[in-house]
């Protein structure tokens, strides 16, 4: 590989691209070779925004054509697999967007082109560039609130097409199999990431879901999921009919043997027993090579390293793992308790 990263964009569907776009401007070493994506608007909206020309209606043509070293697969939850499995079949590293996938059969999929390729895949999450998510994942793992029992997060908005999303995602974001869920898949993945890097994998999902609002879609608008432990538990919840976004915040809270963690906006909060007060941590900025998802992707292509912490794709599949029994269990009304194997015997 060349001094010189070359990466292009197979994809443009999800619209959270749009907001990795300037990341390219501040990664030094990076080229943005170029885009596909089958709706020539968002081709134009990339010329516009990017300032490169290079777009394909066509994926494997660009793949064909350009000589490059990764590439960032923003496609649907169902279809980002064939990305993944285009680009690691001729050996181009991968980042995906959240959350992993419509299903854990289609995880797997994305997971096992990878590794047998020999290729870096990495999906990014968002609250992975959170400071005071970082900062609060730091002091937890120093065991300054105890051994954590609880954790708690709630995630949402009044929907996506009240947030101002484009057609394109809203399409695919209310299409049960190109999604996976409604609601339900765009938020749990966030709390299970969690959960999972805080606690781990959980012994058994319990999840309750339905439209309880927006009439207009064919999915659902809320739900609620709880992740049992051998000594732990976490509750998640899955929205988008707030009247009122973020009010209250959606703080992460961790509960401890020896105190509580609140970590929202730019502070983290810790008391522990026997404290008259709070403690308030300022979380300090954010350092190279984690202050944005380009630029650790970038870092782990460079080192040889494999992507760690909230984006690795082994936390994705084990979060994908909750969704799927979430959805199984919203579906059957039961417990249901992982490991899942389904998706080793499709149907």
């Amino acid at each position: 590989m060349t001094d010189t990263v070359r990466i292009a964009v197979l994809g443009l569907v999800h619209d959270h691209i749009w907001g990795a776009m300037p990341h390219f401007a501040e990664v030094e070493g990076v080229e943005l070779v170029g885009a596909a994506d089958p709706n020539q608007p968002l081709l134009e909206k990339f010329q516009a925004q990017s300032g490169c020309d290079k777009v394909y209606r066509d994926y494997e043509e660009l793949l064909d054509r350009e000589q490059l070293d990764a590439v960032l697969a923003y496609g649907t939850n169902r279809s980002t697999a064939e990305l993944v499995e285009m680009a690691a079949e001729r050996g181009l590293h991968v980042m995906t967007e959240k959350p992993m996938a419509s299903s854990l059969e289609v995880a797997d999929r994305m997971l096992v082109a990878a590794r047998k390729a020999g290729v870096i895949l990495m999906v990014n999450w968002p609250i992975a560039w959170s400071p005071s998510i970082q900062h609060a994942y730091r002091l937890v793992r120093e065991g300054r609130i105890g051994r954590p029992w609880q954790l708690k997060w709630r995630g949402g908005h009044g929907g996506p097409r009240e947030l101002g999303c484009s057609k394109y995602f809203c399409d695919w974001l209310f299409d049960p199999q190109e999604n996976g869920a409604g609601a339900l898949f765009d938020y749990l993945g966030y709390g299970a990431s969690l959960a999972r890097l805080f606690i781990g994998l959980p012994n058994r999902v319990t999840a309750i879901a339905g439209r309880l609002v927006k009439d207009y879609i064919p999915v659902d608008d809320n739900a609620i999921v709880a992740l049992e432990y051998a000594h732990a538990n976490a509750v998640i919840e899955c929205t988008w009919t707030e009247a009122v976004p973020d009010h209250p915040p959606h703080d992460l809270i961790v509960y401890g043997t020896e105190g509580v963690l609140v970590a929202g906006g730019d502070n983290v909060i810790t008391r522990r027993k026997g404290d008259d007060d709070d403690q308030v941590h300022q979380p300090p900025a954010l350092e190279a090579p984690r202050r944005n998802s380009l630029q650790y992707f970038v870092h782990c292509i460079r080192a040889g390293e494999p992507v760690e912490g909230v984006c690795s794709p082994e936390n994705s599949l084990d979060a994908q793992q909750v969704m799927d029994a979430a959805r199984l269990s919203v579906l059957t009304g039961s417990h249901i308790s992982l490991p899942l194997v389904d998706h080793l015997y499709p149907m």
